[in-house]
Parts: C-alpha cells; sequence; structure tokens
C-alpha cells in the first residue's frame, strides 16, 4: 500500500475506534494494528507512537473545519446574518462522526494538551473576534444598542446551541 494510503488508513481506523471506545486512553496500538490488519511495526513506519497518531487525527479535525470569516467582507446585516448562520453551521456539527470529535476535544482539553490550545486559538479568532467586530461595528451601523457587551455576546452566541446540543445528546431528544 503506497505511503499516503497507509497513513490515512491509520487516521481513518483510529478515529472510527475511538468512536467505538469513547477514549483514546483506552485505545492501543495492538487494536489500531489489527483493524488495519497490519503489524504494529507498520504503524510504527509511518508514526512515532500512539500520541503521534491522536495528534494527527486530532490536528486534521481542528484545521479542516475552518469557518474563514473576514469581518471587511460583512458590511450589512444581511451579510451578518448569513455570517451568524455559518457560525451555527460550525457549531452544529451534525455529522455522523460528531461524537468522535467532541469526545476528542473534550479529551484532549481535559488533559490540557498543546492541542487543545491550538483549538481555543482557532475559536478565538475565527469567531469570537469576528463576532466581537461586527457586533461593534452594529452599534455604530445597524442600531444595535451600545449596552450590548460584544465579548459575552460572541461567547454566548457559540455556547447557547452547544450546550443545547448537549442536552439534546443527553436527554435523548433529537426525535
Amino acid at each position: 500500500m503506497q505511503k499516503e494510503k497507509r497513513i490515512e488508513q491509520i487516521k481513518e481506523k483510529t478515529f472510527d475506534l475511538i468512536g467505538i471506545s469513547g477514549s483514546m486512553d483506552s485505545l492501543r496500538t495492538k487494536d489500531i494494528a489489527n483493524a488495519i490488519g497490519a503489524s504494529e511495526a507498520t504503524m510504527f513506519k509511518y508514526f512515532d507512537s500512539k500520541t503521534d497518531i491522536l495528534e494527527t487525527v486530532i490536528r486534521d479535525y481542528i484545521q479542516g473545519r475552518p469557518i474563514n470569516l473576514q469581518p471587511d467582507e460583512v458590511m450589512t446585516l444581511k451579510d451578518f446574518k448569513k455570517a451568524l448562520r455559518k457560525i451555527l453551521d460550525f457549531a452544529f456539527d451534525t455529522s455522523v462522526s460528531r461524537n468522535t470529535n467532541v469526545s476528542l476535544l473534550l479529551q484532549v482539553s481535559l488533559k490540557q494538551h498543546t492541542l487543545s490550545f491550538e483549538n481555543y486559538k482557532n475559536l478565538k479568532d475565527e469567531v469570537w473576534n469576528f463576532l466581537e467586530d461586527r457586533i461593534e461595528y452594529g452599534k455604530k451601523h445597524w442600531n444595535f444598542p451600545k449596552s450590548i457587551n460584544s465579548k459575552i455576546q460572541a461567547r454566548l452566541f457559540y455556547y447557547a446551541p452547544i450546550m443545547f446540543y448537549i442536552q439534546m445528546e443527553v436527554f435523548n431528544a433529537k426525535s
């Protein structure tokens, strides 16, 4: 198998196994090797360690979901509403792999892994800073109340749907 295909296979199977077990700590390199039908030695041709595999999987997820909102391209209230919908779509990842993605991010964050700081920085740079900027712009140009705290509103806008999603998962209320 070609190097790139094998690396992708290892990453995909690792991601699947985390979804099944719900934990990256309980995952063993032997489990990944069995899932790809190869030896552990084969995996270590491409990755230095289990940690290296996990970091690659997590980094791919974090970097694979850029939101790319530019404040200077959102000059009307209509454009701002479109941007808000894009952020909601970003927050409400409805893919079948959502639970695995969320599980990975939570586990990494709880361990205070450097990738959790990278994820936080992306969130801050791509979402919160954009929202804060456009809320301040809205105070001047769209008749937003001057009393709105843009920092708080940006975070509330992002976290409210996530908390709603968590409640739906916890109480099995998706139907």
